[in-house]
Formats: structure tokens, sequence, C-alpha cells
């Protein structure tokens, strides 16, 4: 509940202090850079991919829904953080806004834009094309695959970038709806060439499995959504607060 409880907050404000500099400035040399940028990467990788933070259902043709997200990541990596900045990263969070767009034959698209607080400027942003294999309905649960895209902006000693897919599950029940799902991640973290040169850090994949629940609460045309999800070895705590028509 505290972690849920930070991603609540983190919807509502963006003066929490999460990742204090992004900037690299490393302490170590040659291995030692390189083992901190791999490691990092991990929990930037937790932190930016694309957030499913809704049931499989499809929203149909006409289907509508813009909401605010935030997202909390307890980074795992604490030392590899403080060798690579030299600063102490305990979080990493995201907060910013989503919209979704039902299409014909059971497909919806998304799209998100967020900030990562106390950075510096940097941001993430990505994209969602989801499909419904099945629907769902009174008596029976509605699946469906997805494909999403994220990337970072506002980086400057690094590029990121992931691609991802993911199976979903989802049965309502009056107001709300459960839900859970698995997938992958597949990542890449590119460190400029001034500090490739610099600290002898080399371009890092990092790939990941990642299941997650939720629910979706809904009150009228208003939905709550909290999430959590685990990528790797990182936990996620994410809400999704907005509206949907």
């Amino acid at each position: 509940m505290r972690h849920l409880a930070a991603a609540v907050l983190l919807s509502l404000a963006t003066s929490v202090a999460w990742a204090d500099d992004l900037s690299i400035q490393c302490s170590a040399v040659g291995a030692g850079c390189r083992q901190a940028f791999h490691d990092a990467a991990k929990d930037v990788s937790a932190a930016i991919n694309y957030k499913m933070l809704g049931p499989a259902e499809p929203t149909g043709v006409l289907g509508v829904g813009i909401a605010a997200i935030g997202s909390y990541v307890p980074v795992e990596h604490k030392d590899a953080w403080r060798t690579l900045t030299g600063d102490d990263v305990d979080e990493i969070g995201m907060v910013g806004g989503v919209f979704d767009k039902g299409l014909p034959l059971g497909f919806d698209v998304g799209v998100f834009y967020a900030s990562i607080p106390s950075s510096g400027g940097a941001a993430a942003y990505g994209a969602q094309l989801r499909y419904a294999i099945l629907e769902g309905g009174v008596a029976t649960p509605a699946l469906a695959i997805e494909a999403n895209y994220s990337k970072t902006s506002g980086v400057d000693d690094f590029d990121y970038s992931a691609w991802g897919a993911d199976l979903v599950l989802s049965k309502g029940f009056a107001f709300l709806t459960p839900y859970a799902g698995v997938g992958y991640v597949a990542s890449s973290a590119k460190p400029n060439g001034s500090v490739k040169a610099l600290y002898g850090i080399e371009d890092e994949d990092v790939d990941a499995a990642r299941f997650f629940v939720g629910a979706r609460i809904a009150m009228l045309f208003f939905n709550l959504t909290p999430e959590y999800e685990r990528s790797g070895d990182n936990n996620v705590y994410s809400l999704r607060a907005g509206f949907a028509f």
C-alpha cells in the first residue's frame, strides 16, 4: 500500500524528487562503468516500458479514453546509480497522460507522454496497438494481445528505447474489472559518443519478462486503475485516473 500511495501522489504532483539526475558522471573506469550502466539500464527499462493500465476488453469503434498516469519504481541497483551518476537514486518515477481510441474489428490504439520529475527535463513517450482475441461478455472473459513501443527524450547522455508484447486476460464484474497479463520487453540503452569515449561504456540491451495485475474501477465515465507489475527484478506501481466514453 505504501508504494501504491506513492504512485497516487505521483499522479497528483510532479514536485517529488525521484532521480535527481540522469547525467553520467562515472566514478569508476572501464569495466566498472560498463557494469554500472548495464545494471542501471535494468531499472530504467522497468520504469519506462509501456504500462498496460487497463483490461483486455476492446474500447469499441466510438470509444475514447483520456487519463493521467503515474508510476513508481524502487531501483534495484543503488550502487550502480551511485557509481554512474554520483547521486543516491532510490526511485524512478513518471507522471503524464495517456490517450486511447477504439478501432473497428476489436483493435485499440493508445499513446502516452510522461515526464520524469526532477531529472532535468527528461521525458518518455510511446504507443500501443491492442487486439481483442475474445471480446468478453456476461459469462466469458476477454483476452487480448498487444504490442508497444516507448522511448526517452531530453536525456543528453544516452538514448533509451524499447519494444514489448503482452497477453492480457480480464473479466468484468459490475463496476470492477480485474485483469492480469504476461509479456516481454526488449530494450536498448545507447550512450552518446562522448560518454563512450570518456568512460568506455558500450550499448546495452536489456530483455526482461514481466507480469502484471490490476483492476479498473468504473464510476460512470470516471475510471481509476491501480496496477502492480513485476519487470525482471523490479517492482513497478502504477495508477491511471481519467475518463472513458
